[in-house]
């Protein structure tokens, strides 16, 4: 969709005969955003990216579950939804561009995981999750000719524990399930998470995989992050985290073999897709991955 203030006031009629100004922001690598004022009040507009159809994104979920979560003040609250372009408009925070490294000292994590325990208490999201399902899919697309020949003998291997990670949906909570660093926003002390694309109801224990891959935390990092969360740590949750953390890498490594086919934008998918492989990879390797499958 191109972006044009008088499509802008056609898709939002309120802002007709106001002062509107429309700059773009530094690209997403799925979708393309907006620093939008209009008269006084400014705010941030998201469109899908055209290629991003086969990214397995539900915009509808994506706007539901920013509201719910806009409503209770952990994400910037909803504006305007238009489901028939998928363009969402929210409040704007402006912060300092956030990166891995604010989030290292144990009053960081304490702090994050406080956050992250409100988003898990919130109503139920629209949809579910699983990041095992989203590795078939991913697969099912990309077949062998666009990736290499390693990554199948480790994504059979991990999708063999479907059964040993699976929960009841009684057992899932909202995630958010991407919480790379771009994603969490930190103005005056405050927390804040964007972009709700991959979020769904799951295992707690794949968000916390997912930011400790992430964060790239190291054991003891993990160990104050899952004592943090539920108060303890013993084997089986621990080992959960690490195996999901697997399973986090695995998919976005997939994901980004799809973006690397598909994308036009200036980013290196398949050198982010094999860093992640890699380091996935890495840890099946290792002696430690038996023992967490053992412990679950």
């Amino acid at each position: 969709m191109k972006l044009t203030i008088d499509r802008l006031i056609k898709l939002i009629p309120e802002w007709k005969g106001k002062l509107i100004k429309v700059d773009p922001i530094n690209r997403g690598i799925t979708n393309i955003n907006f620093k939008v004022n209009v008269d006084k009040r400014v705010f941030f507009l998201s469109i899908p990216d055209s290629d991003s159809e086969l990214l397995n994104i539900d915009y509808r979920n994506k706007y539901y579950n920013n509201k719910i979560c806009g409503d209770i003040k952990i994400s910037p609250r909803v504006v305007h939804f238009i489901e028939s372009d998928n363009l969402l408009v929210t409040e704007f925070i402006k912060s300092k561009t956030s990166s891995l490294t604010i989030f290292q000292s144990s009053k960081e994590i304490k702090q994050l995981v406080k956050k992250i325990k409100l988003l898990h208490n919130a109503k139920p999201f629209l949809r579910n999750f699983n990041m095992l399902s989203q590795i078939s899919y991913y697969k099912n697309i990309l077949k062998e000719e666009y990736l290499p020949k390693e990554l199948f003998k480790y994504v059979n291997n991990i999708e063999t524990l479907k059964q040993k990670l699976y929960l009841t949906k009684d057992n899932l909570v909202p995630c958010h399930n991407d919480l790379i660093a771009e994603n969490i926003i930190k103005k005056d002390n405050q927390i804040y998470i964007v972009d709700f694309d991959y979020s769904g109801n799951n295992d707690p224990c794949f968000e916390l995989g997912n930011l400790s891959v992430e964060m790239e935390y190291d054991d003891e990092q993990i160990n104050k992050l899952v004592r943090f969360y539920y108060g303890e740590i013993n084997e089986n949750i621990i080992s959960k985290v690490y195996l999901q953390g697997v399973v986090s890498d695995i998919g976005w490594s997939l994901w980004s073999y799809v973006q690397a086919k598909i994308s036009n934008n200036n980013f290196d998918y398949s050198m982010h897709g094999l860093n992640r492989l890699e380091r996935a990879i890495n840890k099946m390797e290792s002696k430690e991955y038996e023992l967490w499958i053992k412990n679950i």
